[in-house]
């Protein structure tokens, strides 16, 4: 089975600025949520969060997992543990069984938009420690964007569409199973928003990580049922163990 969990986070309560402020710390607290430890990082079987703010200044976790988690703990450090229950979790697999080809909703999806530097050509690739390319994050919002829907992104912004873009035959999107909708004059329903960087660190004297970061949100039509179950539950991009590659559906309002 697979689980969706909505939990509000009281952020006047000490442990839920220091977890919000730590990537790292957020994930050891969730991880610490599970009897059997579930890998954060890779493989099929993982636990996928994510943590949205609103504009009235409340935030809110959510969790996708193969098993139903205990947030006792959690509700203790950054929940409200003397009031009743606050968190909801329900099983995911209703909905997902339901979505079919042709339907839209709307999505929001907090990634982290980067690129190997072995897709831009080149001689020389730099590669980290482990031997692998280096990934570059994309700076600019049209960069963003792209990574996700590609050179459509480029559609009425009067800019040439990068040749990183031009040729790609895919996008992210449609390798996931949706298309995002477009306005009349072509544009993407799209929005990207808190673009930004964070400086990790697991310990004191760790060496830092760079963790770019972006936030998209718009309107999508399914077009491979498959494909979009798979990136609800398995993520989309990298470094979902510090809260990116989750997306989440709602129905569209008709205004």
């Amino acid at each position: 089975m697979t689980y969706l969990t909505r939990f509000p986070i009281n952020k006047t309560r000490r442990d839920a600025r220091r977890l919000l402020a730590s990537p790292y710390q957020m994930h050891a607290a969730i991880a610490g949520s599970f009897p059997v430890i579930h890998c954060l990082d890779s493989g099929k079987k993982r636990v996928l969060w994510r943590v949205d703010a609103s504009e009235d200044g409340s935030a809110r976790l959510y969790i996708v997992s193969p098993d139903k988690p205990s947030l006792v703990g959690l509700d203790e450090q950054i929940g409200w543990p003397d009031l009743p229950q606050q968190w909801e979790t329900r099983s995911y697999d209703t909905f997902l069984s339901r979505i079919e080809i042709g339907q839209e909703y709307a999505f929001r999806l907090f990634a982290n938009p980067v690129l190997s530097r072995s897709t831009r050509g080149g001689r020389t690739v730099p590669r980290n420690e482990k031997g692998k390319p280096k990934r570059i994050g994309h700076l600019t919002v049209l960069q963003q964007a792209a990574w996700l829907i590609g050179k459509d992104a480029y559609l009425g912004s009067g800019l040439e569409v990068p040749e990183l873009f031009a040729h790609q035959e895919w996008n992210r999107a449609q390798r996931n199973g949706f298309e995002v909708l477009t306005n009349l004059d072509g544009t993407a329903r799209l929005i990207v928003s808190h673009s930004g960087k964070q400086k990790l660190r697991s310990g004191r004297e760790s060496c830092p990580i760079t963790l770019s970061t972006a936030q998209f949100d718009g309107f999508l039509r399914v077009s491979d049922p498959d494909l979009l179950r798979s990136a609800l539950v398995n993520g989309i991009g990298h470094a979902k163990g510090f809260g990116c590659g989750l997306l989440t559906l709602a129905p569209m309002v008709v205004r």
